[in-house]
């Protein structure tokens, strides 16, 4: 059974512009398009942990007027988003998402709401927190709120993860006392630094990084796949071959995905996690992008090709 899901983070509009390749300093370029929709990565990962199946509460803000149409859109998945506030004098955070034509992207963000996340909506959230059950942060919201949230969490015995993401750029913005860091290689370098960690190679720093913070870390490799130091265990996971069009959200349903697969060993849920970040890097969009269960699971029995591991 899958467990309970709080997800308490950010709820953007997002921009989506394409452009033929990312633009340098000083430099104008024509796009092609611009789609408007839901990210955010909290709001990623909250849909990604819903149409993996499990049963998904939100915690957020966003503007009063144009935060409508993001509360539409998460209820549509079916995600519980009674604690998600509507603020009357601060517009939703919004996101430029710039994509080229070999999938890779560029983000600026404009936190708005985010960082206006009310302390009492993160406190009633959390008690009803049960032990088993997950709470999932990444960093776009302020570092304060997610710290309260994992420290109201574990009081309540439920399992706290954390997609350090973006990379933390200073020592205020760590959440100390978390079960699970979830990261890419540049977060993983980022989280070493600022731990003071020196190590030449990715299995070396979750190494030392799980031993300075009591944390397991799966660190996330693109198109190689995953490798991770969980309950001791080492070791690396494959990503299956796709032909990617945008990579956006693809560690959010990565995150979101292996979250709400709590309940399946750590190979089936690396598997299904990284099945499901394959597909979305397949579409075009945040939130939109993202997978049902059903669809991870078609890809799986008809295509059981994958890259080797390393």
């Amino acid at each position: 059974m899958s467990p309970g899901i709080l997800v308490v983070g950010s709820i953007n509009i997002d921009d989506a512009i394409r452009v033929p390749r990312l633009p340098g300093p000083g430099e104008t370029l024509s796009a092609s398009t611009l789609d408007t929709a839901m990210g955010g990565k909290g709001a990623n990962q909250a849909v990604a942990a819903a149409r993996a199946g499990a049963t998904v509460r939100m915690i957020g803000a966003v503007g009063a007027q144009d935060g409508i149409a993001l509360l539409h859109a998460l209820q549509a998945d079916g995600i519980d988003v009674d604690g998600v506030q509507r603020l009357d004098r601060t517009p939703s955070g919004r996101a430029v998402v710039l994509i080229d034509d070999r999938a890779e992207n560029s983000i600026v963000i404009v936190p708005g709401a985010n960082h206006a996340i009310p302390e009492g909506a993160v406190r009633d959230a959390c008690r009803t927190l049960l032990p088993g059950d997950v709470l999932l942060l990444q960093n776009e919201i302020p570092a304060a709120t997610s710290r309260l949230a994992a420290d109201l969490a574990r009081e309540a015995g439920a399992t706290v993860i954390w997609n350090a993401a973006p990379a933390p750029t200073s020592a205020d913005e760590l959440v100390p006392g978390v079960d699970l860091l979830v990261v890419n290689e540049h977060e993983l370098r980022r989280l070493a630094d600022l731990h003071r960690i020196e190590a030449a190679s990715t299995d070396r720093l979750m190494t030392e990084i799980a031993q300075a913070t009591g944390a397991d870390v799966i660190c996330t490799l693109g198109a190689e796949g995953a490798a991770y130091r969980v309950a001791g265990a080492t070791g690396t996971a494959p990503a299956r071959r796709v032909d990617a069009v945008d990579t956006t959200a693809a560690g959010d349903t990565f995150a979101g995905y292996f979250a709400a697969l709590a309940h399946l060993p750590l190979p089936g849920r690396l598997r299904h996690a990284l099945d499901a970040a394959s597909l979305t890097v397949t579409n075009r969009g945040a939130s939109s992008s993202i997978p049902h269960r059903s669809d991870v699971d078609r890809i799986a029995q008809a295509a059981p090709e994958r890259n080797t591991a390393a």
